[in-house]
Formats: C-alpha cells, sequence, structure tokens
C-alpha cells in the first residue's frame, strides 16, 4: 500500500512539474502535505528539509553569489576575459562558455549567466552579430561550469548530502572538477564547431527594427537661447537629419495643422514630432528643446538627461511575474516608458502596460539613462545593454573575491563543513558590506528553497516505502543483464530526462533514492551512481523551461522552444556518452 502511494504521490508531481499548471514551489509544499498526510513520513522528517543542511548551503550560495556580482568583480573580470577574441565567432563563444563557466563553479548558475548577458549582448551588437548565436551558448557553458565542483550548482550540494546520509561519506570539494573539465571541453568544441550553425538569426537591425516599434507623436518645446529659435521648421533639420515630422504648432493657444515648411519658429513654440523612438533620441542631442511629459509621450524628461532605448529583462527572482505595468505603475514609478515586450519569439507593440508579464519577457524600455540605472539596482530587472549598472568597486571586489576563495579552502581543508563555510561567507559579505541585508535576503531564490525543502521528503518517502526498491529492481530488470555499466547509463538517461521538464534539483532528490537501491542490489559503489545522477540533473539543455539560465536568454536571444531541442539534443546525447564511459574509471564501482 505505501509503495501504491508513493508512485502515485510521484506520478502527479512529475506531471504536475512537466505541465507547469501550478509554480514549482507549490507543487512541492503539496508533495510535502501529501506524503505527510498518508503517513508515508512523519511530520518531523517532512519538514526536515527546511533545515537541511544542503538547503542551508544553497540558500548561503546564493547569497555569496549576489554578493560577489554586486562589485562588479565579475562583469570588469568576464568583460576582458570575452573581449579578446575579435570578431571570429567560434573564439567568442569559447571565449564565453570558458568565462561564464568559471564563474559558475563557484556562483550560482543563474547568477553568472544573468551578470555576464548584457556585456555578451553589448559585444554582439558592436560585432554586429545577432545575440541569439551568443546567448544560448551562455546559457550551457553556465550549466557545464557548475558541475565542476561542489557548490557549484544545487544537485550537486544536494547529492553530495545525501549521499552523506546513505553511505556516511560524500563528495570533496573538486570530485567533480575531472569530469566536469572533460564535459566542458566537449561542449565548448561542439558548440564553438557544430552547434552555433543549428542556432537561429533573430532579432537583428536596431532596437526599435525588431521590435517593430512604430512611430510616437511627441512634444517638444522651443525654449529662449535655442539654436531652432528664428529658424524656419525647413531649416530646423528636424526633418532632413533627425527624421521627424512636424505635424502640428501650437503657438498661444492657436494650433497649426501640418505647418508650412517657411514658418520661423519662436521660443515657447510647441511642435508636435511624428517620429521613431531612435529618431527621438537623436534630436536630444539639440540644446534648448524641452520634452513636454504627455500622457503619450513616449519620452517624459528634459533636455539636462541623457535618454536611451535599452531591453530589460525580467529578473529570476522579480515580483512582477504574473502582473502588469499598470498595475504597478511602472511609468510614473520609475520614469521609463515601456515599447514593447518580445516574447516567444516575437515582440508585442499593442496594450504593453496591460500585458501580464511572464519570466522570459524582455521589455524595450525608453527613458533618462539615470532612471535605467536606477532601475537595475535591485527592481528585479536585468538591463541588457546600453548602460553598466553594476560599476566596479575596487574596495569591495577584492573582499567579495578573499570571501569566497576563503569557503573553498575551509570546506577544502576540512576545517568547518560546508554549510558552516558558506553561511561564515554569506556573513561576511554582509558585514564588509558587499551587499546589504535585503539585497541578501532578495538574492536567495525561495522557490528554489522551498522546492528542495518540499521534494526532499518524497526522497525519504520513496526509499522507506520500498518504492525506490521497486524502481531500481525493475531497471536492473531491463538492463542488469548488460552490466553495471549500462545500468549506470540508465540511471544517467532517466535522471536527465526528468530534468528537462522539471527542476533540476527536483529530479536529483527524486532519482537520488532509486540510484541508491540498483547500486545495493548490484552490489557495487553508490558512488558512481549518485554522481551520475548529480552530472545529469544539470544536463539540461533541451527545452527553456529545464533551467533558469535557459529560460533567462530565451527573451534576449529572441529563440523558440524548439530552438533549444535542435541545438541541445547533440549536446546531451554527447554528455550522456561521455559520462556514462568516464564515470565508472573515475568512481569505480568496487573501490
Amino acid at each position: 500500500m505505501d509503495i501504491t502511494l508513493t508512485l502515485a504521490i510521484l506520478l502527479v508531481a512529475i506531471i504536475l512539474f512537466a505541465t507547469e499548471w501550478l509554480r514549482m514551489d507549490v507543487v512541492s509544499l503539496m508533495v510535502l502535505l501529501a506524503v505527510t498526510l498518508t503517513g508515508l513520513v512523519t511530520p518531523a522528517e517532512a519538514f526536515a528539509g527546511f533545515s537541511n543542511p544542503a538547503v542551508i548551503t544553497v540558500a548561503a550560495m546564493f547569497v555569496l553569489g549576489t554578493g560577489i556580482s554586486h562589485t562588479g568583480a565579475i562583469s570588469k573580470f568576464g568583460e576582458q576575459l570575452i573581449d579578446r577574441t575579435g570578431h571570429n565567432q567560434s573564439l567568442m563563444i569559447a571565449s564565453i562558455m570558458g568565462t561564464v563557466a568559471l564563474f559558475s563553479a563557484f556562483i550560482n548558475n543563474i547568477g553568472a549567466t544573468a551578470v555576464l548577458m548584457p556585456i555578451v549582448i553589448m559585444i554582439a551588437r558592436r560585432t554586429r552579430l545577432p545575440p541569439s548565436k551568443l546567448l544560448i551558448p551562455l546559457a550551457f557553458g553556465s550549466l557545464l561550469g557548475g558541475v565542476c565542483t561542489l557548490i557549484g550548482t544545487p544537485p550537486n550540494i544536494l547529492i553530495n548530502e545525501l549521499l552523506l546520509e546513505y553511505t556516511g561519506e560524500g563528495f570533496q570539494m573538486f570530485s567533480f572538477t575531472p569530469l566536469g573539465l572533460v564535459l566542458l571541453a566537449c561542449g565548448i568544441s561542439y558548440m564553438a564547431f557544430f552547434g552555433h550553425k543549428l542556432l537561429p538569426l533573430r532579432k537583428s537591425g536596431t532596437l526599435t527594427e525588431a521590435y517593430q516599434v512604430k512611430e510616437y507623436i511627441t512634444e517638444i518645446e522651443i525654449l529662449e537661447g535655442s539654436p531652432l529659435n528664428g529658424k524656419t521648421i525647413s531649416q530646423s533639420k528636424l526633418e532632413r537629419e533627425f527624421n521627424m515630422k512636424v505635424r502640428a504648432m501650437l503657438r498661444k493657444k492657436r494650433k497649426y495643422l501640418q505647418p508650412k515648411r517657411n514658418r520661423k519658429l519662436r521660443a515657447g513654440d510647441i511642435l508636435f514630432l511624428e517620429g521613431d523612438p531612435e529618431g527621438i533620441l537623436k534630436v536630444m542631442e539639440e540644446k534648448g528643446i524641452l520634452f513636454l511629459p504627455e500622457r503619450d509621450n513616449p519620452i517624459p524628461g528634459t533636455s539636462d538627461e541623457k535618454f536611451v532605448v535599452v531591453e530589460a529583462s525580467l529578473d529570476p527572482t522579480s515580483d512582477m511575474v504574473g502582473k502588469t505595468l499598470s498595475q504597478e505603475c511602472f511609468s510614473s514609478t520609475h520614469g521609463l516608458t515601456a515599447l514593447a515586450i518580445w516574447r516567444s519569439g516575437a515582440p508585442v507593440v499593442r496594450k504593453v502596460e496591460h500585458v501580464v508579464l511572464q519570466f522570459g519577457d524582455v521589455l524595450l524600455l525608453q527613458g533618462p539613462e539615470e532612471k535605467v540605472r536606477h532601475l537595475a539596482k535591485g527592481h528585479g530587472f536585468l538591463v541588457l545593454g546600453g548602460v553598466n549598472p553594476v560599476p566596479y568597486r575596487p574596495r569591495r571586489a577584492p573582499i567579495a573575491i578573499g570571501t569566497i576563495l576563503g569557503v573553498i579552502l575551509l570546506t577544502v581543508t576540512g576545517v568547518t563543513p560546508i554549510m558552516v563555510a558558506a553561511t561564515f561567507g554569506a556573513l561576511i559579505m554582509i558585514l564588509t558590506r558587499c551587499l546589504t541585508i535585503k539585497e541578501a535576503y532578495d538574492s536567495i531564490d525561495w522557490p528554489i528553497i522551498i522546492l528542495i525543502a518540499g521534494t526532499l521528503p518524497l526522497g525519504h518517502a520513496m526509499h522507506n516505502s520500498g518504492a525506490a526498491e521497486l524502481l531500481a529492481h525493475l531497471i536492473i530488470e531491463g538492463v542488469g543483464s548488460y552490466g553495471p555499466w549500462i545500468v549506470l547509463g540508465a540511471v544517467f538517461l532517466i535522471t536527465f530526462c526528468l530534468t528537462e521538464v522539471m527542476s533540476h534539483a527536483a529530479a536529483a532528490v527524486l532519482v537520488a533514492p532509486i540510484a541508491y537501491n540498483t547500486a545495493v542490489e548490484l552490489a557495487v559503489s553508490p558512488r558512481p551512481f549518485f554522481m551520475a545522477v548529480a552530472i545529469a540533473a544539470s544536463m539540461c539543455f533541451m527545452t527553456p523551461i529545464s533551467h533558469q539560465s535557459n529560460a533567462l536568454v530565451m527573451g534576449p536571444g529572441g529563440y523558440k522552444f524548439l530552438d533549444y531541442t535542435k541545438v541541445g539534443a547533440p549536446l546531451n546525447i554527447m554528455v550522456w556518452i561521455i559520462a556514462t564511459l568516464i564515470i565508472p574509471i573515475l568512481f569505480p564501482f568496487n573501490p
């Protein structure tokens, strides 16, 4: 009976995760309550996940990653590393993947992707290369880099803790590194020489062209001392140089529709200009012009401010998801105008203020540069080029880097468990003002924390009820006759199939007890099987929903769902084969 209940809960959980009918953290809480109310685990066991060392470590690593990114260290060094490849696409892809992998090995994958994405987009535009040719390699590089160390990604931390729980002996900080580096080298080679040919060409041209932004009516006032004062409309060069059409003129409450080209302009005149946003920005270079903040005006403000057109995507932890810009009073709060939204490979230009925002959306924003910088600082948005929202802080950056190195050193030398070292490092980040208390709390991806804590009881229920043993027996019945090598490959395949449709952390938690029972039934060491689960859980290349790094680049790259499948499937197969061959060599079945 317990086995049937456990398998039923497992099946429902997988369906809910895959269909995304409910948020993943809500599903995990439902799972927690289901295994508790059915008596599969005790209440104490059910809620013990929230105090699990792996959960605490993951939370602390979020803080550490945000702390070092807020000092500007990642963006500064990342730009220097990437921006040395010239215009060679293969070298550029290799550099991007190698750089993000370096950072992802020690901080959260999503954080590394988010910090480097604006830099990659900036370099793409400077080299006249569509961002769609570089952003999937960026995401894939972060996933491959994350498996290179114990702290690089949540599945590694979780699997280590579960192995420690089952056997009393876990992995070391760099146990993952040899295999991780081999897979990284293979992934870079694949993307640099073959995979990039499968990437689409999307969102080319200027931003307003890419987003298909139509013309806007903008009001300007001629001020005293303006170089336009005393010139005719024809002499103003508004139409010839700035591609603006003067549709009307207001002078002392008298309105002139379609004014003649030889009509002279005076101080106090209000012109109604029609043009695209980029033409409007060029007009801002004319001193003595005041833009009037009308309701339909795409650019509120004055000529004293520098205006920009930029893209901004929703941060993974943004509370704007599920809300509209109108509900949040976006324009009045931030002083910016949303011109369009890029979603699912196409722009949305109508009723932008009333579109319910989704993770992966990219907004085309227009307004003062300072307002854009402000938006990028803790307001749930990642600004994608045009400004540098994270300036390098020379006094704080060395502290943040030293703190990360200290956490690694304390863990490697065995002075303290990784949970204690990571928590201590997070506290140091706050005390040294690398980030504030609020930024520290905001940096934690709470849905991931709840997801892990909520699914851990299901893993225990599978182990305790015998469901994991049953599933392990079925695997062995199917392929056991071919030897442990093939069984390992089957466990790897099951894991990465699950991780394509659900959270990689949840996949690792659910497959771990099956992997352990499989090893026990084969009478071999569980270490290679746990390593296979950890690696496979992070090899999620085929769908944008499989990992937040993939979803994060979807909008900025203009990708569609099948773009990931086309370029990711060969990489998944290659990683599966290589990892299955190498894992037993590094972690023998019979040590």
